[in-house]
């Protein structure tokens, strides 16, 4: 089912057009990108149905009739004359069909001129976010079920007719057996399926079932699927087995769609084996989803196979966005590269490539910058046409199975950003808030200086699971610090389940800031800071208590032009201490905010004793910092006294 009517869209996305072409600007080639904010893994799917609208992309007559009557100052005789030719002539670059990535991955990057790339956004963004979200389900389902055949049941339970065919498609490339959709398998080509519905043993009633059966057994001398439930599960299980003696026909597979799944299939199993049918599948329907589906199987439950309905677009809807991310401007670089600064809402500057390195992490990083792995962004769409690269059903089916091969049980780690992009963020960043500043008329720190927020996560605040006593009060003076600087660095723990830190696994701690996890997440204040955040300790093997180990930190400071680093958060005898001796013999001048940590003291007096460490390696220490009634300044950290 291909959609390709040009008015289905969202009017901003036409009226900027036609500001464009007003302004003179529809012509500049520029980058959008499009990326879901998400908190799993997500399978790409959707980019044949965006492809193919814009192939198909047309304005007709009607539709131009329709917008001068809407606008005629807008939509005036030079746009529509504009629309009326418009074909979409951009490339595409998109993640592989099936690829399994972590969140905020760009899945789809679109160069084409401003007044193109425009018009195609809110076509873009529905073309790809619900069939990413069914696959992401669906592979989940795929992975539970643990090689028990999934048919697609979804179509009475979606959003509109339209969905049904774009629900099969995306579920049948992550892993699903087929659908019951009949026009989706048609014209996909993909094995249909079907059963019977209650109202058919209904039709008869409850005394009638038996004569369902035995019709339904003649009907369909290649196989019949009984469904048995509509009254007594067992009772229907029983007449089930005697339609097949009295009628001789192959009962292929009885469906249970309510009740107990379990006990009832278990009872179902024992039925058949009794009466010789050990061939007859058990089928289970009924708002099954992954969880229920991985219970079901680790029970050992006798299900042959699963049908799923609803559940196949459960959990909240994607987020996805489409964000211009470079346009011409070779003189400005903060227009050049563009990179919005909302709160929580701060996107990746830059056209951007993805690369699955050789471990299994990704990391994404800006298109001219090499690294060793796979690029993930492939070539789809040149000059408007579709390129070899292109989906292909088929083989991104098997793509997708490889990528449900590869998928540890916990997961991928998340997205990783290159050292260039963090800085190019920086310095943005950086910009924005220096133009602020002027706006204010307040003076800027000097650029050379940065904070680095050390950890201030859920499960190292009082009540965490490994909580440091008074961790709460570091929240403050590290807001404070973050007014007078150029730069804010956020690190945190983003452990992987299982991670070798956790005494579980013969390490020290107990199980804390887990990936995807409250825990995890950075104290909301720190969290609405502007800047990187840097995730450490996300090998399941290695365990990271430096802000610097493995992060790109030390990079992403020179490439900012940061020569000092202030340094706080949590704990001063563990991950501060670290980040702090590896500031030192990176080259930065460090000082610690002494008023912004606070220590763990597993052993009395062990941040007395970090702080020491840090004082004889060359570390400056204030506290204070921010407060009206501190006499202490920058120029002021080397003749500062070390308290505690």
């Amino acid at each position: 089912m291909t959609v390709t009517d040009a008015l289905l869209t969202d009017l901003y996305c036409l009226t900027m057009a036609a500001d464009y072409l007003h302004e003179g600007a529809a012509d500049d080639l520029v980058t959008f990108e499009l990326s879901a904010r998400a908190d799993r893994a997500l399978t790409v799917a959707g980019v044949h149905e965006a492809l193919a609208f814009l192939e198909g992309l047309r304005f007709t007559e009607s539709d131009l009739d329709w917008l001068a009557r809407q606008d005629a100052a807008t939509f005036d005789a030079p746009v529509l004359a504009r629309l009326r030719d418009l074909r979409f002539t951009g490339s595409v670059w998109a993640v592989r069909e099936g690829t399994i990535v972590p969140a905020a991955t760009p899945l789809v990057r679109v160069t084409a001129t401003r007044l193109q790339a425009t018009l195609v956004e809110s076509p873009l963004l529905a073309a790809t976010n619900y069939p990413v979200r069914v696959a992401t389900n669906a592979t989940q389902i795929v992975r539970a079920a643990a090689g028990r055949p999934v048919w697609d049941f979804s179509m009475r339970r979606l959003d509109g007719l339209g969905a049904a065919h774009s629900a099969a498609r995306a579920a049948y490339l992550a892993g699903f057996a087929g659908t019951a959709t009949t026009a989706a398998a048609r014209d996909l080509a993909i094995p249909a399926t079907g059963t019977m519905a209650h109202a058919k043993v209904m039709a008869r009633g409850r005394a009638g079932e038996t004569r369902v059966f035995c019709d339904g057994l003649r009907a369909r001398p290649a196989g019949a699927t009984l469904l048995v439930d509509t009254y007594d599960t067992l009772q229907g299980v029983r007449r089930a087995i005697e339609a097949q003696r009295l009628t001789g026909g192959r009962l292929k597979a009885i469906r249970i769609d309510s009740g107990d799944h379990a006990t009832l299939a278990r009872a179902a199993r024992g039925l058949l084996d009794a009466a010789g049918l050990t061939d007859t599948q058990i089928i289970l329907t009924g708002d099954l989803d992954a969880e229920r589906i991985a219970a079901l199987v680790a029970a050992g439950v006798p299900a042959g196979v699963f049908g799923v309905g609803s559940q196949l677009r459960g959990g909240e809807p994607l987020s996805a966005v489409y964000k211009l991310v470079e346009q011409p401007a070779e003189n400005d670089p903060a227009l050049r590269h563009t990179m919005k600064l909302s709160p929580g809402k701060i996107n990746d500057p830059g056209a951007h490539q993805v690369t699955r390195r050789p471990d299994g992490t990704h990391v994404l990083h800006l298109a001219g910058e090499s690294f060793d792995g796979e690029p993930l962004l492939r070539e789809v769409m040149r000059d408007g046409a579709r390129t070899a690269r292109a989906p292909d059903l088929a083989a991104d089916r098997v793509h997708a199975a490889a990528e449900r091969d590869r998928l540890s049980p916990t997961g991928l780690p998340p997205l990783e950003r290159s050292p260039r992009l963090l800085a190019l963020r920086a310095r943005l960043a950086s910009a924005a808030d220096t133009e602020a500043a002027d706006d204010r008329e307040e003076p800027a720190m000097p650029a050379e200086t940065a904070l680095i927020a050390v950890d201030v996560q859920h499960d190292f605040l009082p009540g965490g699971a490994l909580g440091v006593p008074g961790g709460d009060a570091v929240v403050a003076p590290l807001v404070a610090a973050a007014r007078d600087v150029a730069l804010v660095v956020k690190t945190r723990d983003n452990h992987p389940a299982g991670h070798c830190s956790f005494a579980e696994q013969g390490g020290t701690w107990p199980p804390h800031c887990v990936a995807g996890t409250h825990g995890a997440e950075l104290h909301p204040d720190i969290a609405a800071l502007p800047g990187p955040l840097l995730d450490k300790a996300t090998t399941l093997g290695a365990d990271a208590y430096s802000g610097f180990d493995a992060t790109g930190l030390a990079a992403l400071l020179r490439e900012a032009g940061i020569t000092r680093v202030l340094v706080g958060g949590l704990a001063t005898d563990y991950c501060v201490k670290a980040t702090v001796l590896d500031a030192l013999r990176a080259g930065f001048d460090v000082t610690v905010l002494v008023d912004a940590i606070a220590a763990v003291d597993v052993e009395p007096g062990d941040g007395e004793r970090a702080l020491h460490e840090m004082a004889g390696a060359g570390a400056h220490f204030t506290r204070g910092w921010g407060r009206e009634d501190s006499n202490l300044r920058l120029t002021d950290y080397e003749s500062a006294a070390l308290t505690n």
